[in-house]
């Protein structure tokens, strides 16, 4: 998370989504709109470079890895 520079809030709604929830899922359990779900969203593709759902998923899951070694 350091590496990217996402907020608390901003880590709160990737995990949330990393679970397979929607946004509309991930608003309802953290009690706020879905706007503001996506307005996340939306940082998180800038800041990680990423350019969709499915590109910051596959970024967040290779982070959460377990390293092979």
């Amino acid at each position: 998370m350091r590496r990217y520079g996402i907020t608390p809030a901003e880590c709160r709604v990737l995990m949330l989504l990393t679970q397979g929830r929607s946004p509309y899922d991930t608003a309802n359990a953290l009690g706020c709109s879905e706007p503001t779900v996506r307005t996340h969203m939306q940082r998180l593709f800038a800041k990680t470079g990423t350019h969709g759902q499915p590109d910051l998923m596959r970024l967040a899951m290779s982070a959460l890895a377990p390293a092979s070694g």
